[in-house]
């Protein structure tokens, strides 16, 4: 009876204790489910505090330095004005019009398209912009670059919130300090002129994030996809943060590595302690690595065409580019200055890097140091990669390795922001480690929110410093001017486009910037930027057209050469020669407005010749004998299309000379100087037709129609500061207009019916005689053109190293020309082998359990 009582007490205890553990078990779990909802609900709210607190600050910004639409301003400057915009706004044409992602008619008479898009416009931001009228773009990148802004504290906040979780920190909202001091810290406010580079300010944290799960035992998913994102979105920043993610994945890797390691890691919104040999160590290693790889493959098909790009400009064995001859950059003292807050020196090369991240934060970045909890190894490490940095500020050639082994063209340090970050990070850091260090909620919390208030006025201020000092040093384009230009040229290009729409370009002899005619959506001859085709700068200067550095022009031509190009319209300010014929008259109640003109003898963009040509005598001194060569080698027959005036030089003054001029026949006359002179005026007969000596007026200038015998005064007129000017060489020329209208016609007889034209496409027919046996194009060569004649590929070579040229019987043919950027097939091929591999890579861990 005992025994029998006792199993039953025994039964009823055991009965009991199992329903208590499974309502303990219960209560754990409905406990655990609500830490993670509060976890996640804690999450967004973090998020859209740092979001929208960001947004709030660059609004405030905006508004107390006067920019639209709290006062006048636009956020077009340097390159954003003569690059951003205008490649934006070309996104139109890539969809609607003539151009496609691989080729536009909009750049330097025809080009790889590709590159421009790679370099510059390829984040997926960029795209908004096709919400917006071409009038109203200023307003489209205003808008773009405050959500990039607001985009920088977000990824950073996320990336801060997992690393808080990692080590254990506490209180959510001191993450904003540091996200704030991110978003605001002087690069992205001083790039915030070439918005394309804060994609990898955007990004980075995410492809760190990435890394980090990566430490933490994950196959890598997060961050092949970020770091492919981001080398999508600008693989010119993407190259920089690859080279930093390496860095600090090492970093990390080394602070963790033992022959056994007790780490911990995040897991969902847990931090779990784990145990790992160091084979698994070394495992993680070659998981980044091989993210890595797959990423960088992934992108192949912009990655490899925007390389091919700059192997025709930047990185063609003819283009040299500016190369400092001293081996540093600056007095070395003078970089912690840039430690403090409002300090804008320049964004020229003279300029030392903006690395400012907030006070706070840099007080934060001392004392991490300092604190015990923070491995030896991850301080040494973080120390190093700051004595790094400071070392390629100064040496130039790290700062080189930096920039894609490229000494830049102003703009310099474009990795600062990764310096910042460092700094940025070590306070971070020391955050999480003091807020677990003290115990008092509410002292806690009043201190994190008069640090945060700190660095909210810090920041704004600095930022508006930062903005101050660019406009004092270049000045942000008003609204106006921007509004004015559109208002004035958009009405004349459609009109012109609406009236013609066969295949032509249109030159033009004033400018907004050097790419309007991919801001406008025309076939242009005018570009500028990184990827430009070095062969078509060589000959346009070659010519006597105005070219500098990386820009080309169609400013100073003549129309022999207009012809000769396919420029069929011409707009200007300034009246033209007698040979156009005028379409839109300036409006006569404002004097500066622009006209159009009509070259009735402008060439098809191909026509037949005798044979296969060949360019020689093109590098003279003279432009106009090179000019006189240039067409003797496409026709084969030696005719002179200028004639050299009777001219009297005298100098009457340190700073003016004049040249007595008789008219050897009734045609247009035209000048070339060269000389030591930074900047002139010309008059003729005492009226200003123009200046000559800067970058866009260093070409030919025409002077006016004159009849035979005519005498006439040209005046040149300095600066006057002191010095004695003179021209080094000059030559005035009239143009045999009666030889041109000869020879143009000609060419015409027998060149290319274009039967269609878009999206880098041409199709059309073309009949050559019994004695011609090729065909000539004004289409600039480029390794991306298929050409078929009937059906069959032939092949291609150049004339003059710029223009495409191929062989052709005698007879009719249909012809077609079709456009692919170089590199981007084989990308294409790259890219799904590398996703196929990463799915295989990524699943395998999964298949591999389920056996």
């Amino acid at each position: 009876m005992h025994k029998a009582k006792k199993k039953t007490i025994s039964t009823y205890h055991k009965k009991n204790h199992t329903k208590m553990s499974n309502n303990a078990s219960k209560y754990s779990a409905e406990d655990e489910r609500t830490s993670k909802v509060s976890a996640r609900s804690k999450s967004v709210l973090l998020y859209s505090a740092a979001f929208l607190l960001a947004e709030l600050m660059m609004l405030f910004i905006l508004k107390a330095n006067h920019f639209y639409p709290f006062g006048t301003k636009s956020m077009l400057i340097m390159d954003m004005r003569d690059q951003n915009v205008e490649f934006l706004a070309s996104l139109r044409s890539m969809i609607h019009g003539d151009n496609s992602l691989f080729f536009s008619w909009a750049r330097s008479m025809g080009g790889n398209y590709m590159g421009v898009f790679a370099f510059y416009i390829s984040s997926p931001l960029s795209f908004l912009t096709l919400l917006f009228p071409v009038s109203k773009m200023p307003v489209a990148i205003e808008i773009i670059t405050v959500l990039k802004i607001g985009l920088c504290s977000l990824t950073f906040v996320i990336y801060a919130n997992y690393l808080r979780r990692k080590y254990n920190g506490q209180r959510y909202f001191a993450l904003l300090i540091p996200a704030i001091g991110y978003a605001f810290m002087s690069y992205t406010m001083v790039y915030s002129l070439s918005i394309m580079w804060l994609d990898g300010v955007i990004f980075l944290p995410l492809v760190l994030l990435g890394a980090e799960k990566i430490l933490d035992g994950k196959r890598g998913i997060c961050f092949i996809i970020c770091y492919a994102l981001l080398c999508m979105s600008n693989y010119y920043t993407g190259y920089m943060v690859g080279i930093f993610t390496g860095l600090y994945f090492l970093i990390m890797w080394i602070r963790d590595y033992n022959a056994r390691s007790s780490r911990q890691h995040v897991s969902g919104h847990s931090t779990i302690s784990e145990v790992y040999s160091n084979k698994e160590h070394w495992k993680r290693l070659l998981h980044f690595v091989i993210a890595a790889l797959f990423a960088v493959a992934m992108t192949a098909p912009i990655l490899l065409p925007a390389l091919k790009a700059l192997m025709s400009g930047k990185l063609d064995s003819g283009f040299t580019g500016y190369e400092p001859q001293q081996s540093t950059n600056f007095v070395f003292k003078n970089l912690f200055t840039k430690l403090l807050p409002g300090k804008y020196d320049s964004i020229t090369n003279s300029g030392l890097p903006s690395i400012y991240p907030g006070l706070l934060l840099l007080l934060l970045a001392v004392i991490y140091f300092l604190l015990r909890q923070i491995k030896l190894r991850e301080k040494i490490g973080m120390a190093a990669m700051l004595i790094l940095f400071a070392i390629s500020f100064y040496y130039i050639p790290l700062d080189k390795v930096w920039h894609g082994f490229q000494y830049p063209n102003w703009f310099p340090y474009r990795y600062a922001f990764l310096c910042s970050f460092t700094l940025i990070y070590m306070a971070l850091r020391s955050i999480m480690v003091i807020t677990q260090l003290v115990h008092k909620k509410y002292v806690l919390s009043a201190a994190i929110t008069l640090c945060l208030l700190g660095t909210i006025i810090d920041m704004t201020g600095n930022g508006r410093k930062m903005f101050d000092g660019l406009d004092k040093e270049f000045g942000y384009t008003e609204m106006a001017e921007y509004t004015k230009f559109i208002k004035e040229t958009q009405t004349l290009v459609q009109k012109i486009q609406k009236q013609d729409k066969d295949l032509y370009r249109i030159n033009q002899t004033y400018e907004f910037s050097k790419n309007d005619a991919m801001l406008l959506g025309y076939n242009g001859m005018t570009h500028y930027s990184s990827a430009f085709n070095v062969h078509v700068n060589k000959l346009t200067k070659t010519l006597g057209l105005a070219q500098s550095y990386f820009w080309n022009s169609g400013y100073g031509s003549t129309p022999l050469t207009d012809s000769l190009f396919g420029c069929k319209y011409v707009l200007s300010r300034r009246d033209l020669s007698a040979v156009y014929a005028t379409i839109d008259s300036k409006d006569n109640t404002l004097n500066d407005m622009a006209a159009s003109y009509q070259n009735n003898m402008a060439l098809p963009f191909a026509y037949a010749v005798s044979d296969l040509r060949k360019a020689d005598n093109i590098a003279q001194q003279s432009v106009f004998s090179n000019e006189n060569s240039f067409v003797t080698g496409i026709t084969g027959k030696h005719k002179n299309y200028f004639w050299n005036c009777n001219v009297t030089y005298s100098q009457e003054a340190a700073n003016t000379w004049t040249y007595q001029i008789t008219a050897a026949s009734n045609n247009p006359m035209y000048l070339y100087m060269e000389g030591n002179s930074p900047y002139a005026n010309v008059y003729v007969n005492g009226t200003y037709i123009g200046d000559y000596f800067s970058n866009e007026t260093n070409c030919i200038l025409y002077l006016g129609n004159f009849k035979q015998n005519e005498t006439v005064t040209v005046q040149v007129v300095t600066t006057d500061d002191g010095n004695t000017y003179g021209p080094s060489y000059a030559e005035i020329v009239q143009l045999d207009m009666a030889t041109v209208r000869e020879t143009m016609q000609s060419l015409a007889g027998n060149a290319l019916q274009v039967k269609s034209h878009s999206h880098g496409k041409i199709t059309g027919s073309i009949t050559l005689a019994d004695d011609q046996q090729a065909v000539m194009t004004s289409i600039p060569y480029d390794k991306g053109w298929t050409i078929l004649v009937d059906g069959k590929k032939v092949n291609y070579t150049t004339y003059a190293d710029t223009f495409m040229q191929f062989k052709c019987s005698p007879g009719k043919h249909t012809v077609e020309f079709r456009y692919v950027s170089p590199g981007f097939k084989l990308g294409i091929l790259i890219a799904v082998i590398g996703l196929f591999a990463a799915i295989l890579y990524l699943c395998y861990p999964k298949i591999l359990s389920r056996r």
